[in-house]
């Protein structure tokens, strides 16, 4: 994950890249004689001297879709470098050209060239190479562990590959009732044996939201950041660096909907057939 940009003194151009998935932002604003980028959104409301208004096409979408997607940001006439995009931003001319440089390989050439173990195998390896990767710090390291598929799955790599114990972390909510994940996260933890810790969140959920507030750039509609954030403040005193499973219940199926779509979709094919 990246988003970087390069300076060419020569060519008095700005070379600026953004990682596949889009996990580091890039925010850019350009008019007429001004060029500016940054990470974080209020950098660029800090850097340019007018008012903002609020866009409503974006406002729309997020509406709709609870996020603001690809090169759109609430603020008009500010955008995001999409990801797996990459731009060059000519000062002299005062232009700015934007591609993108990678998008997800789509084939059928070969679909019936591996069997599904074959494929099983591949992507388990891919797995924990990956999470053993991540494994190199110098400092402490544990797992966010929720107990759904995508911390299982960090959790069981981690445990594979680790050298001594893993530290695996979880935040209860006492009165949360049927809402509390504990429960999934330590049957995982006790399966695979890891050094676990249950952290009581009874923090203020109204005191956490603002402070969390001057972290957020733009809106978002997913309240896990609410707990995402108390597990880090709370799993600091143990840890300096986590692994969290983030974008795995997309990758593997993890959320109902995904269900749901299957069996709308193993109804259609028999009423297809019925049809026939």
């Amino acid at each position: 994950m990246f988003a970087f940009a390069i300076y060419d003194s020569i060519e008095k151009r700005i070379f600026l890249a953004r990682d596949r998935a889009g996990k580091k932002p890039l925010y850019y604003f350009c008019d007429d004689i001004t060029f500016i980028f940054a990470s974080e959104l209020k950098a660029i409301i800090e850097a340019v001297d007018r008012r903002f208004d609020i866009d409503c096409k974006a406002l729309n979408f997020y509406l709709a879709f609870g996020y603001i997607p690809d090169s759109m940001c609430i603020l008009k006439d500010v955008y995001k470098l999409p990801p797996a995009n990459a731009a060059v931003y000519d000062i002299v001319n005062n232009s700015l050209k934007i591609w993108q440089y990678w998008s997800l390989p789509v084939s059928e050439e070969n679909c019936d060239k591996y069997s599904e173990d074959e494929l099983v195998d591949e992507l388990e390896y891919l797995l924990e190479d990956s999470v053993k990767l991540r494994l190199i710090s110098d400092v402490p390291l544990g797992i966010f562990l929720s107990g759904g598929v995508d911390s299982s799955l960090i959790t069981a790599m981690a445990a594979r590959c680790a050298s001594g114990s893993v530290k695996t972390f979880n935040i209860s909510f006492p009165d949360a009732g049927k809402y509390d994940e504990s429960r999934y996260a330590k049957t995982i933890a006790q399966h695979f044996h890891t050094d676990h810790y249950t952290l009581s969140g009874n923090e203020n959920m109204s005191d956490a939201l603002q402070e969390i507030l001057p972290f957020i750039d733009e809106f978002t509609a997913d309240s896990s950041i609410l707990t995402t954030f108390l597990v880090s403040k709370l799993a600091r005193k143990y840890i300096t660096v986590a692994l969290g499973g983030d974008g795995g219940d997309e990758l593997f199926g993890g959320y109902y909907h995904y269900l749901r779509a299957l069996r709308d979709i193993g109804l259609a094919e028999i009423c297809s057939g019925l049809c026939m």
